[in-house]
Formats: structure tokens, C-alpha cells, sequence
């Protein structure tokens, strides 16, 4: 509006002055509140708040999402922390998607204790000419409204698709103000601050109901819609988060500017893109085309700043010792120890054997593996990393024999190393044992099972809870061993339904306990849904999601649920408390029953196909996730429960690997032993290194992620800075350290 339309947008902004504009809203755009991660909730709310109080010289107050189809657990404290005490929203609707014990107008509370006060929009936000009449009769009769209410919101007008109140339902409520219904209430035009301050006025406080759950369930098939979307999302929200983070570290050493402003307009180009029918997959083919585009273009510039960032580490860095040099970047901020891959040329103008080193001289195991196209290699090796720090590693021609005591072994249809063995029926492709070595328990009755659903919904599969009708599953499956060596061994399944086909491979580590699935699917299938199952032993098992800057437990009652990077079922196996994790890279559609746990992996309905609409399949309408897409899974046995195991921070490692980067020779500083930011803790999580928005301070942010109270210390290795911080459960903490005094205070999320 301020770059299309200033006049009128210098009308608007009279308008506030004179309180007759109420702003709401507080996010960049009305985002889909499950898919989005935490940091993303962050900058939506940080950059609205920012423009709204250089623009009209107030904070918004009231967080509004009346359209999006879900509300995570966690929105209560990351709303409180961007300035809103006010919720409002419309799905899930009362009784027909969920229950609200109490009233539609409730304290809704997340898990650290912080809540907002929340109201249901009753009857729809959309009301058109005289119907406006009809509905402000019905209102004072809802179920939904809190025991003697009598401040009750109505929505009027056009809706969300471009226009507001129209003069026929202006007249309609004008005609009608006075006129008292059988209650005594009569309507009157007012905002929605007058709202909740005429509520609270009227309801005792312990009369306001309290939720302190997640605002679920509408419209579960949109979290598994459009897999390139979602893909696209969640690489670019991890590549900008490293990015700043790798900025911070350089612009902490003197050695450059802070590109914030550009930093910034990337950030605004994926929360545009967050729109809650952009990202739940649920838009028009042709949008798709801008999404894919602007997401790229911020992907891209967040790339160029990785890239410059790290050119610069690795150019003052010395690689001056025999042998080609890769320095191997962690962008996070906790040591890792992974496997990673160096392309071909590591191994340019050396000999036919080589062998890898750090610069000390200790010989590190390497494997050849296949490369990205024919008659290439890459070179595998595991490599210890510090928190946000580089390592030098060096190619050397030569050989060097490396003994290891670790098993590492394949046959027909398995491949095992000390900690698990991995069995597949040769059929059907499918994990038929998979073996904890250590403690001998077989976790799985059957996995990697790729069953396809009958799927006759639309596109946001509205009033469906789960895909349960199976029309068959892949099978004819070859299984080759395509990998083995010191480092790892791979087997590959190749596996197919009717004109549809999966590459799987799995992978087992000699040093590492890590189970790797990549898949390559080729989907040619039409209005079906594909899920990908594991038949675990566990007994009695929790299911627990990852939501945005936290987690959340659920009913393991076969619904589908949406979640992010991770998802778990622990319980127990023989008496023994056990569970298993699976993380994935672009995944958001789950669900859990009778010890399995699903993961859906495409759906292919017609785009934008509202449930409404009459489809005809004889019409060729275009059909979402055809053809070839990749996805990774990490599978994480573990004993006890899912607290103990560091699922969060593994899931982080798969979604930001490190960084590869191949170097010339020259003279330089050492590689520090230690990155420029720790956590000693193994319950929080470090997810964002930054600049302040205003000022040349720092901003760190991190958030508990297993329930308890954590007293630890925020550690700066490079210039020996030591802050002591206590997290409640479930805390999102942000700090802001000056970098010329070192003076930490604890910040709200809008840096204040």
C-alpha cells in the first residue's frame, strides 16, 4: 500500500492517529502458524512490530490469524515476547474441529506458563449485505460463548479475498444499532481492543476459561501438500539462520560489515512466501511459479553470504601443509562430530592413494564413494567440528593403514555395524529387523514400508482425520550393496508401484551411530497419498512433535498430525524404556498409532481443488508432486525416553550440515580449536547469532528442549566471555550483549 497506493496510505495512517483505524495482526503477513519454524515466527512478528511503530508509531496489541488452519502450542509465549497480550482467530471451529471447554474467549497458555488472551471469531469472519442482520441476532445464542458473556465479536463483511465491509452491511448494522434482541445486547461498530478490554471488564478472572494445549485440528492435509514448497522453506529458513550466524562471527573479528539490510529483505522474501495458503500448498499452479522464484532468490542470496563468509575464514587460515586443503565449516552452535563429503577435486595433482589428516598429522578414515555423475568420485570421512568453528583437513597422496576394532559389515539384504543390524525382505523392500546390538532388542516389527492411500479429498483434505484405506504398497524391490568400505556401508532398494518408482538407500557408519535413508521418488500417481511406515515393538508409547521453538505431546490415535524436523514415539520395549525418532529435511505430515509411526510423503490432489467444487478427473486438471523429488531421513533408536536422546540438536544436524570447502594453499592464522559461541548444556538449543537491530550490539537466542530447568553458561571461546543463564522449561530466551563492555541483559523478542 505505502509503495502502490501513498495517498491513500497517508489516509490510513490519519486514520490511526484519530483512532479510527484499529491496528492488528503483528505478523509480516497472516502465516501458517504449524509449518513455519521458530526463528520464522520471530521475524514475522519482529519486522511487523518494527514497521508498525515507525509507521504509525504504535505496537500492534492483538495478534490476528483468522484464516490459518492450526495454532501451535507455542504461539502463546512467542506472541507475549513480540508485544501481544490479545489472540484472535477462527479455526478450529467449536465442536466440529475442536473442543473448548469453558468459552470461546480463554487464557491461552504455553508450556513455560506465559499465555495471551485468545478469542474464537464465532459463526465465521465473513458476512455479506443484510445477512449481517441474521447474524448479529444469532450471536448472543452460541455455545461457544463464556458463561454470561455479553461482549461478543461479529465479523462483517467481504472476507479475506479483497474486500472489507460493504455500504448494504454498513446500512444493515447502522439500521439495527439500538434495536435490543431478547438478551438486552444490541450491536455497535468498535474494535477489537474494545472488545477484550468490555470483556475483561465483566468476567471475573476465575471465570476465564484457561487452555493450555495447541488450537488444532483444520484442514490435516495441507501440511503434506506441495512437497516443493515446503522443501524450499524449510532449506531457506536454515540456510539464513546460518548465514547470520556466520556473519556475526566475522563481523565479531573486526574483519567486515554486517549486511543487515540484505539479510533482512531475504527474511521478508520467505515470510512473504509463509502465507498460510502459499505454504500449506493450497494455492493456484500458477503462484506456485512466483513462490519457487522468490524463495529461490532469497535461498540464493543466503548461499552468496555463506559462501563470501566462509572465503574469508578459510583466506586467513593456514593450509600451507602438505596436501590439499578442505576446511569444514559447523554453522551451529554446539560441537558435531558427522560424516561429510569432499567433492572430486580434493584429490587434484595427487597421487591414485590418497589419505586424509588433520593439519596435527592424525590420520582420519576415508572412503571413496560414487559422485553426482559417471565415472566420479567423492570422499566420505567423519569430522569432528567445534560450535560455530572450522576445521582443516588435508588430502595427501599415499597411504596410510588405519585399523579399527568397530564392525562395520554387508550381506544379502543387510548391512550392520556395532550398534544396529538392518535386515531387508528382498520382495518387498522392507525392513524386516531392525537390531539394537548393544542391547539386543529389535525395535521394529516391519519398516520402511511405502503404502499408498486412497485419497479422494480436496486439496486441504477438509474433514478427513486420517488416510487409512491403503490401494497397495511398493514392492518388486532389488537391493544392491553400493557402498562399502572404512567409513560406511550403503544398500540401495530400488522398489515400484504401478508407473511410480522409489530409490532408497540407507546407510550405517563404522564410528557413528547414525542410520542415514535418502530417497529418490519418481511419483506418477493421481489422487493418492503416499506414507512411509515403521512398525515399531514399542508398548505404551508418548508421541511427541516438533512445533515451532518447542514440541508437543499428542494422542498416538492413528490422526494426522503436523510437526517439523522431528517426531517421536517412546514407551517401552520388553520392560526396557525405549523409543525411536525420525528426522527428515522437508517433511511436515505425521501420525502415530498402535506403535506405528507414519510419515506422509506426497499427496496429489488437483491444485486449489476446494471441497465444494465438483471434480471430474476426465478434465485433466494439473495434479500437485508429480514426478522426481528427494527427501532424507535420519532414524534415532534410543533407550529411555525422548529427553535423554538430543533429538533437536541431531535434527539440527541433518537440516544444517556443514559446509565443505575446498582451499589452496597459503600461509594464514591456525584454525582455532574451539568456534566463537557454546552452550554447555545438552537441553538448549542455540539457534540464532545476529546483530541487533538497532545499535552494534549482540543478539543470541536459544530455547529449552526437554521440559526442565537448566541453569548453564553461554561461552564465547574466542574472547573468553563466560555469562551464567538460567532457562525455565520450555523457555525461549533471547539475550543482547554489548560487544564493548560485554554487559549481558536478557531481551524480549522485539530486542527491548
Amino acid at each position: 500500500m505505502k509503495e502502490s497506493e501513498l495517498e491513500l496510505y497517508e489516509k490510513i495512517r490519519q486514520r490511526v492517529k484519530e483512532n479510527r483505524w484499529e491496528i492488528v495482526g503483528g505478523f509480516w503477513v497472516e502465516p501458517d502458524c504449524n509449518i513455519p519454524c521458530g526463528e520464522s515466527i520471530v521475524r514475522q512478528g519482529l519486522y511487523a512490530q518494527r514497521f508498525f511503530e515507525r509507521e504509525f508509531g504504535k505496537k500492534c496489541r492483538i495478534g490476528f490469524n483468522p484464516d490459518s488452519f492450526g495454532h501451535a502450542a507455542t504461539l502463546p509465549q512467542l506472541l507475549k515476547k513480540l508485544g501481544m497480550d490479545f489472540y484472535v482467530f477462527m479455526r478450529p471451529e467449536p465442536g466440529k474441529e475442536m473442543e473448548y471447554p469453558g468459552g470461546g474467549v480463554f487464557w491461552w497458555q504455553s508450556g513455560d506458563g506465559s499465555s495471551v488472551l485468545a478469542a474464537q471469531i464465532p459463526l465465521g469472519y465473513d458476512t455479506s449485505g443484510r445477512d449481517v442482520v441474521e447474524k448479529i441476532n444469532s450471536l448472543p445464542y452460541v455455545s461457544s460463548l463464556v458463561p454470561g458473556q455479553n461482549h461478543i465479536m461479529c465479523f462483517y463483511g467481504v472476507g479475506n479475498h479483497g474486500g472489507g465491509p460493504t455500504r448494504e452491511a454498513i446500512v444493515s448494522v447502522t439500521k439495527s444499532k439500538g434495536e435490543l434482541n431478547s438478551r438486552g445486547l444490541y450491536p455497535e461498530f468498535s474494535t477489537l481492543e474494545v472488545f477484550f478490554n468490555g470483556f475483561r471488564e465483566e468476567t471475573p478472572s476465575e471465570h476465564i476459561p484457561v487452555i493450555n494445549q495447541e488450537l488444532q485440528h483444520h484442514a490435516r492435509g495441507c501440511y503434506s501438500t506441495h512437497s516443493e514448497v515446503k522443501y524450499n522453506n524449510r532449506r531457506t529458513e536454515h540456510l539464513l539462520m546460518s548465514a547470520e550466524r556466520l556473519v556475526t562471527a566475522w563481523w565479531l573479528m573486526n574483519a567486515g560489515p554486517y549486511p543487515a539490510a540484505e539479510i533482512e529483505a531475504c527474511w521478508k522474501d520467505l515470510l512473504y512466501n509463509q502465507f498460510h495458503d502459499i505454504l500449506a500448498g493450497t494455492s493456484l499452479e500458477s503462484s506456485y511459479v512466483n513462490t519457487r522464484d522468490q524463495i529461490g532468490g532469497a535461498c540464493h542470496r543466503a548461499e552468496i553470504y555463506i559462501n563470501r563468509t566462509v572465503q574469508h575464514f578459510a583466506r586467513d587460515t593456514d593450509t600451507s601443509s602438505e596436501g590439499n586443503a578442505v576446511v569444514v565449516f559447523n554453522t551451529l552452535c554446539w560441537p558435531v562430530c558427522v560424516p561429510v563429503t569432499a567433492p572430486p577435486n580434493v584429490t587434484k595433482n595427487l597421487g591414485k592413494r590418497v589419505y586424509v589428516a588433520e593439519v596435527s598429522g592424525k590420520v582420519i578414515p576415508c572412503q571413496a564413494i560414487r559422485g553426482e555423475r559417471i565415472d566420479h568420485v567423492r570422499y566420505r570421512f567423519l569430522a569432528e567440528l567445534p560450535a560455530l568453528g572450522y576445521r582443516v583437513y588435508k588430502f595427501r597422496t599415499g597411504h596410510k593403514e588405519i585399523t579399527s576394532s568397530q564392525p562395520l559389515s554387508a550381506g544379502e539384504g543387510c548391512i550392520r555395524n556395532l550398534w544396529w543390524t538392518l535386515e531387508f525382505d528382498r520382495d518387498a523392500g522392507e525392513i524386516v529387523r531392525l537390531k539394537d546390538n548393544l542391547r539386543n532388542i529389535d525395535v521394529l516389527r516391519r519398516g520402511h514400508i511405502l503404502a499408498v492411500m486412497t485419497d479422494h479429498s480436496d486439496t486441504w483434505s477438509h474433514d478427513l482425520k486420517e488416510y487409512r484405506v491403503e490401494a497397495g504398497r511398493f514392492t518388486n524391490a532389488n537391493l544392491h550393496i553400493v557402498e562399502q568400505g572404512d567409513i560406511q556401508c550403503t544398500l540401495r532398494m530400488v522398489s515400484r508401484f504401478a508407473s511410480s518408482t522409489i530409490i532408497s538407500e540407507y546407510t550405517l557408519y563404522r564410528d557413528t551411530d547414525r542410520i542415514d535413508c535418502d530417497m529418490r521418488i519418481n511419483w506418477q500417481q493421481h489422487y493418492q497419498t503416499l506414507k512411509f511406515g515403521f512398525e515399531t515393538h514399542i508398548e505404551e508409547g508418548v508421541g511427541t512433535y516438533e512445533i515451532p521453538y518447542g514440541c508437543a505431546e499428542r494422542t498416538c490415535d492413528g490422526g494426522e498430525e503436523p510437526g517439523q524436523q522431528w517426531f517421536d514415539l517412546s514407551g517401552t520395549i520388553k520392560g526396557l524404556p525405549y523409543g525411536l525418532a525420525i528426522l527428515n529435511d522437508g517433511k511436515y505430515g505425521f501420525d502415530i498409532r498402535d506403535g506405528v509411526m507414519r510419515v506422509t510423503l506426497l499427496r496429489s490432489p488437483a491444485y486449489a481443488h476446494h471441497d465444494n467444487g465438483r471434480f471430474q478427473a476426465d478434465q485433466y486438471w494439473p495434479v500437485i508432486d508429480q514426478g522426481w523429488q528427494r527427501v532424507k531421513f535420519v532414524l534415532l533408536p534410543h533407550t529411555g525416553n525422548r529427553q535423554g536422546a538430543a533429538i533437536a540438536k541431531r535434527a539440527w544436524e541433518l537440516n544444517a550440515a556443514p559446509i565443505v570447502h575446498p582451499e589452496s594453499s597459503h600461509p594464514g592464522q591456525p584454525a582455532p580449536e574451539r568456534g566463537l559461541i557454546e552452550m554447555e548444556s545438552e537441553s538448549v538449543l542455540v539457534t540464532v547469532v545476529k546483530k541487533s537491530e538497532d545499535d552494534n550490539d549482540i543478539i543470541v537466542r536459544a530455547y529449552e528442549t526437554q521440559g526442565k530447568n537448566d541453569n548453564t553458561r553461554l561461552y564465547l571461546p574466542t574472547f573468553n566471555k563466560f555469562f551464567n543463564l538460567h532457562f525455565t522449561p520450555h523457555e525461549i530466551k533471547t539475550v543482547r550483549i554489548n560487544k564493548n563492555t560485554w554487559q549481558l541483559c536478557e531481551v524480549n523478542l522485539l530486542e527491548e
